[in-house]
């Protein structure tokens, strides 16, 4: 799982490496979860309009498009799912999403407000300084990270990050 502070701090860019790394040897879904709320609506690209009070799944078809989930099928998953959800019903639609998409594969997945609910096998978080737009308080996401990159300045220890990382007997190993 993938959290940052900010649009544009390299969540993508590193989603879409582990990806790379762990579908050459793994049956990989990439997951991005927007969490909706009121004005942000035109951030999030342009998909169907969804009412606000509960929550969408939609799987990403398109290889040729510039949306993050068409980037993540390009990095080699084998499916792609954008959830956008309004954040009473996070968790709802996570156990919704894991009950009818997931049999036994890798997750990828994009998202910081998931980490409130799931406890993956491994959470990095992406931190750009200044961040673009209103900052967010990432103050207890940072304290649940596993690694905390800043993609603007430490291009060499994600790469290493990247080279390292391993899944094997159901656990990440570096």
């Amino acid at each position: 799982m993938i959290g940052g502070n900010s649009r544009n701090a390299g969540k993508t860019t590193l989603a879409c490496g582990i990806i790379s790394k762990l579908a050459a040897t793994h049956d990989t879904i990439g997951l991005k979860v927007t969490s909706i709320r009121p004005g942000e609506e035109g951030l999030h690209g342009t998909h169907n309009e969804m009412d606000l009070t509960g929550f969408e799944v939609m799987e990403e078809l398109k290889t040729d498009s510039p949306k993050d989930t068409s980037k993540m099928l390009r990095a080699g998953a084998k499916q792609v799912f954008y959830l956008r959800v309004s954040d009473f019903y996070v968790e709802k639609a996570i156990v919704f999403f894991l009950k009818n998409f997931v049999n036994n594969q890798l997750i990828v997945c994009e998202s910081r407000s998931l980490r409130n609910i799931v406890a993956p096998g491994l959470f990095v978080m992406m931190v750009r300084n200044p961040a673009v737009g209103e900052p967010k308080d990432i103050a207890t996401y940072l304290d649940k990270a596993d690694f905390i990159f800043n993609f603007a300045a430490q291009h060499q220890e994600i790469e290493e990050f990247y080279y390292n990382l391993h899944f094997k007997e159901d656990q990440f190993s570096f």
